[in-house]
């Protein structure tokens, strides 16, 4: 006898324990009650006018092995460059270059002597015949958002300070 009310109440029991699932289920999965978390909008970010661009400068050694990358006028907080260009090594043509980056810390100027070639356990490795060069430049200000970026070619010259203007 027991087992014939068992099987009822247990019937009756799920059945309400389904019912209760399926009706929280539906509110929550309805439009109006969802919290809809909006998509944040971009940060407009003012870019730098012409007179607080960088000034941007090369000098390279007597042999053209290093250059000192020179940025001066800078209203920024951090900056970040690429030096870019197509050398032969081993005989094989390779696009290869050198990156840098800073934090200013209210700095307005910043240099950096770099190796145009490569180094390991002191052995150096010296690019020659440069060409197809280029100098990628991008500021950005203390929320890490760019407010200037260039590029600007250059020729290896060595033992001359090269001025740098942005590519037309």
């Amino acid at each position: 006898m027991k087992s014939k009310i068992i099987v009822p109440v247990l019937a009756v029991v799920l059945l309400a324990a389904g019912t209760v699932f399926l009706i929280n289920r539906s509110k929550s999965s309805s439009p109006g009650t969802k919290q809809v978390t909006p998509t944040p909008t971009p940060e407009q970010v003012e870019q730098l006018s012409a007179e607080k661009q960088p000034k941007v400068s090369l000098a390279f050694t007597a042999d053209g092995h290093f250059v000192t990358v020179k940025f001066s006028h800078l209203y920024a907080a951090s900056l970040e460059y690429n030096l870019i260009y197509d050398t032969v090594v081993k005989k094989t043509k390779i696009q290869s270059g050198v990156t840098g980056s800073a934090q200013l810390s209210g700095a307005s100027e910043y240099s950096n002597k770099q190796l145009l070639g490569s180094e390991s356990s002191g052995k150096f490795t010296y690019h020659e015949n440069i060409s197809n060069a280029i100098l990628e430049l991008t500021l950005r200000n203390s929320s890490g958002y760019s407010i200037f970026s260039a590029t600007y070619p250059f020729t290896v010259s060595p033992g001359k300070t090269v001025e740098l203007t942005v590519a037309e």
